[in-house]
């Protein structure tokens, strides 16, 4: 009797076991939320372009972001932006989120900020009252579920000039370029970047030391156009890279820029001659070549690349050859591309 009622128990338990298996397989796993997939939840775009698969920093540090402190624009939580104090008591409401203020904790440095606070408008939108919100969408800010490698994936923003712009007036450069240049890459007064930042005071003192660098415009291609490319220089223990990258720097003019801007004999005869100096570093002053500039696979950049010590910006000697990268789902100018920038050089006027 002892036997059966032993063998029964097995049996039981065994069912157990099976049913409960099943019933977990038949479960559905947790799905994230949208805003746990979203870009101002995950801050995945640093990381990716950091990363050694896409070309990028961690090349020249062999350092991985998880040994870095840069997870600071990362959003934990939906109070970063909806938060609002109702007495003493803090409640949910869409109305911060909705101002300027929120998008300028982390998206309103340097420029930019002096422009939305300030009110010295050198975007065009802003002059005429316009906020983020007004070109940027919810789903942009709250994730639609996919986890986009960064914002300059396809399908992760909505915002483009051609949203309101449906029309084009009819003037020879937008015939010229339509469909081929991006509206950035003319439309922009200002564009603002980093030079040589020293990653080895990063890594030891948790501290940015870098150069700013402007009116110098760099063009690159992306989704199929020639736009506007940002610029970062970095040293790390006497190594140099050069990463290029799409940008839409937030001070977009009505004018666009004049033929022989882009165009300039002078400029492409350098380049050709590997004799263009985009930076130069004089009596202790970073000074830059002022203007557009194409970036070509193989290009000669003669860039100078300098240590800080002791708060003072040293020249390397004979530094090497920088890791190139284009980063943003960007390439350089193909040499047709250059060609044509080359041919169509205005004639010299009388």
């Amino acid at each position: 009797m002892m036997k059966h009622i032993i063998y029964f128990i097995g049996i039981m338990l065994v069912l157990g076991y099976v049913v409960t298996a099943i019933s977990q397989e038949q479960t559905p796993k947790e799905e994230k939320n949208f805003f746990e997939n979203s870009l101002h939840y995950t801050n995945r775009g640093l990381d990716y372009w950091y990363g050694k698969q896409q070309g990028g920093l961690e090349r020249l540090t062999n350092i991985p972001t998880t040994q870095l402190n840069c997870k600071k624009c990362h959003v934990a939580s939906c109070d970063a932006c909806h938060v609002k104090k109702v007495g003493e008591k803090s409640e949910y409401s869409i109305e911060p989120a909705a101002t300027q203020k929120e998008c300028i904790k982390c998206h309103g440095k340097g420029d930019m900020e002096k422009t939305i606070q300030e009110g010295n408008a050198v975007d065009i939108h802003f002059e005429r009252g316009m906020k983020c919100m007004d070109c940027h969408t919810v789903r942009e800010i709250h994730g639609d579920g996919t986890l986009y490698n960064s914002m300059q994936q396809s399908g992760s923003m909505d915002a483009k000039c051609e949203n309101c712009h449906t029309r084009l007036t009819e003037i020879e450069s937008h015939t010229v370029h339509g469909g081929k240049i991006d509206c950035v890459a003319c439309h922009t007064k200002e564009a603002n970047a980093c030079y040589n930042c020293h990653f080895d005071t990063r890594v030891k003192e948790n501290k940015s030391a870098s150069l700013p660098l402007k009116n110098i415009f760099f063009l690159i291609n992306h989704k199929g156009k020639i736009t506007l490319a940002n610029i970062h220089t970095f040293v790390y223990q006497n190594k140099t890279m050069i990463v290029f990258a799409p940008i839409f720097p937030h001070t977009t003019t009505r004018e666009g820029k004049k033929c022989e801007d882009c165009h300039n004999a002078t400029l492409f005869k350098d380049i050709k001659r590997n004799k263009f100096r985009a930076i130069t570093f004089e009596n202790g002053e970073l000074l830059s070549y002022a203007g557009v500039v194409p970036v070509l696979d193989g290009m000669k950049w003669n860039f100078v690349y300098l240590n800080y010590e002791n708060e003072q910006w040293i020249p390397i000697e004979n530094p090497p050859e920088p890791l190139i990268n284009y980063a943003g789902y960007s390439s350089p100018l193909t040499a047709d591309q250059f060609i044509k920038m080359e041919k169509a050089v205005p004639p010299k006027k009388k």
